[in-house]
């Protein structure tokens, strides 16, 4: 084994030289890292490779002087000295630069004002307050640049449509080694929305316009027909969404609007066979219907089947007065869970508002009426529940796939009463949480917690979806899915009152791809007279693949279980 390694050791070393020797070479000297960085930008040698002709690298070798000079001016340095060397050797060429960039331009004297109607606007005056360059500093000519991007930007942000820089003035003396920059901003009239066209033809007008973040004679913004944009989008109404304000066709400082959107298809079918370490291989059905009517109400069908969770689910959802916060739908489904702790049929009857509040908090209020017919440890019951409650969640993060940054909040409180056509009373509050923190070298810690606590004085009776298991991928890996939890007299697993989950992982990407990762899960599912800890621990494998992200961890159990080991495999984001 030792022999091994070292022999491909050795082999990737004389492949990497190899590799190396096979690759011009481009050494700069005296420079710091952003300036050599701009010179490596702007460096037209940097494109060429060992087979290109002589005579070409000799005549960008040539040019090389003019594009340091201006590499290194943008950056401020105006009196640049370089010596330079090129050689042709070992099938390859090399070049050499010692580069003295010299003393940098400063800036001695900076004006930039903003005059006409935007001269008062808070945003305008912050701009001003807080400019990426200030008089001493050392002049940069992209910053310089962004000064002025910036100012026409937040001019169209605000609906300053005809503004126009009447002086921009950068003047440099390289002996001196002063710059004096002299920005003036006239912003114009601030315009309004004018008239709003809307072309489509499958839901009745009234309802479009519910969607819009922009009304007639609002000041013109560019920040608002992005969030109507978006709003449109992310609707199940519409498959392109093109928004395009007539500024040939301004009037008297209106801005009219054409907003043109081509409808969903009607009917859509989805299908997907998969595999999951805790459910085993399954499969889906789903059926959507867009625009049951022009009112907006939508019809889906799901079905997934597995030898552990299968399930049949149908919903119809109505859209309130606002549609992009606020909905009413009605369920029914059919569920059958089979774990080897217990076995459960659930049939479902289920009525939700939902509410997305501006802080992107969403609110679930739900009334359940539900009969579970459940076998556990040899003993078998049927009930009947109706269950109020109400469900909070919300979502942030900075990428949709793989996020670096971004948390997960979720809490919920439901429970029914004996008087009112329950088999069982309870009450049930559950939370958790889960953090993703950025960390050096590509890195990334993911941390969770699962907590919940049930209340009642007849637990016999509580079905089991209301008990609290743990074991398998979303919970404690090392172990079966569902597998941990309190134990009757006869040895069986019967589930708990009271879930407590923490995990901590380090995921260490390789390339953009591909990474690994280690972790630990500790908790259990117990009873308060009973307090159970077990926890797991692994290695994991995670790809970035076309249909998403997929995690496969190799975990052991810490605590002693039959298997010795668990392979969990999932797919899709974190959060």
């Amino acid at each position: 084994m030792h022999l091994f390694v070292k022999t491909m050791a050795f082999v990737f070393l004389i492949a990497s030289t190899q590799l190396k020797a096979n690759e011009p070479d481009i050494d700069i000297q005296q420079l710091n890292e952003d300036q050599e960085k701009n010179v490596r930008s702007f460096l037209s040698l940097t494109l060429e490779k060992c087979q290109s002709p002589e005579w070409r690298i000799k005549n960008l070798f040539t040019k090389a002087d003019k594009e340091i000079n201006k590499a290194l001016r943008a950056l401020g340095y105006y009196q640049v000295k370089i010596n330079k060397q090129l050689t042709f050797a070992n099938e390859c060429w090399q070049a050499s630069f010692n580069i003295n960039a010299g003393e940098p331009v400063r800036v001695n004297r900076l004006s930039v004002q903003v005059i006409g109607e935007a001269e008062q606007e808070p945003a305008f005056k912050k701009l001003l307050a807080d400019l990426p360059i200030k008089q001493g500093d050392i002049l940069n000519h992209g910053l310089y640049e962004k000064i002025k991007q910036d100012l026409h930007s937040l001019s169209l942000e605000f609906g300053y449509l005809k503004n126009q820089l009447i002086k921009k003035s950068l003047q440099v003396n390289p002996e001196k080694k002063l710059a004096e920059i002299e920005l003036i901003l006239d912003s114009g009239p601030r315009h309004h929305f004018g008239k709003i066209i809307i072309e489509q033809n499958v839901l009745n007008p009234d309802f479009v316009k519910r969607f819009l973040e922009i009304k007639p004679n609002d000041y013109y913004s560019t920040i608002k027909l992005a969030k109507t944009y978006n709003t449109f989008s992310s609707s199940l109404y519409f498959s392109s969404v093109d928004i395009k304000p007539k500024i040939d066709k301004i009037e008297n400082n209106e801005v009219p609007v054409n907003i043109t959107l081509t409808a969903e298809k009607k009917h859509h079918y989805s299908f997907g066979l998969g595999y999951d370490t805790d459910i085993g291989p399954l499969a889906s059905v789903g059926y959507q219907n867009h625009f049951l009517n022009r009112s907006g109400h939508n019809l889906s069908i799901e079905l997934d089947v597995s030898p552990v969770l299968s399930g049949l689910e149908a919903s119809y959802m109505i859209p309130f007065t606002q549609p992009r916060t606020d909905h009413f739908l009605i369920g029914l489904g059919f569920k059958q869970e089979d774990p080897d702790t217990f076995k459960s049929d659930t049939l479902k009857l289920s009525f939700q508002y939902q509410h997305i509040y501006p802080t992107d908090w969403k609110q679930v209020l739900f009334l359940d009426l539900s009969y579970e017919d459940f076998t556990i440890s040899n003993n078998s019951e049927k009930t009947i529940l109706l269950v109020p409650g109400s469900r909070w969640q919300y979502k942030e993060s900075n990428h949709a796939l793989r996020p670096t940054q971004g948390h997960q909040l979720n809490f919920s409180l439901a429970g029914s009463h004996e008087s009112v056509l329950s088999g069982v009373s309870f009450l049930q509050i559950t939370a958790a949480g889960k953090m993703i923190t950025s960390l050096p070298w590509y890195a990334r810690l993911i941390t969770r917690i699962d907590l919940g606590a049930t209340l009642t004085d007849d637990f016999s009776h509580l079905p089991v979806s209301y008990r609290f298991f743990s074991g398998g991928t979303e919970t404690i890996r090392g172990y079966e899915y569902k597998a941990l939890g309190p134990i009757d007299n006869e040895g069986e697993v019967i589930g708990g009152k009271i879930l407590t989950v923490i995990s901590a992982e380090y995921e260490q990407f390789i390339n953009e791809s591909w990474g690994i990762a280690a972790f630990i899960d500790s908790g259990n599912a117990y009873n308060p007279n009973n307090i159970s800890i077990k926890s797991g621990a692994g290695l994991g494998v995670r790809w970035v693949s076309p249909i998403g992200p997929i995690r496969l961890d190799f975990a052991v159990p810490l605590n002693g279980s039959d298997p010795p080991f668990q392979i969990h495999f999932s797919v899709g984001t974190y959060l």
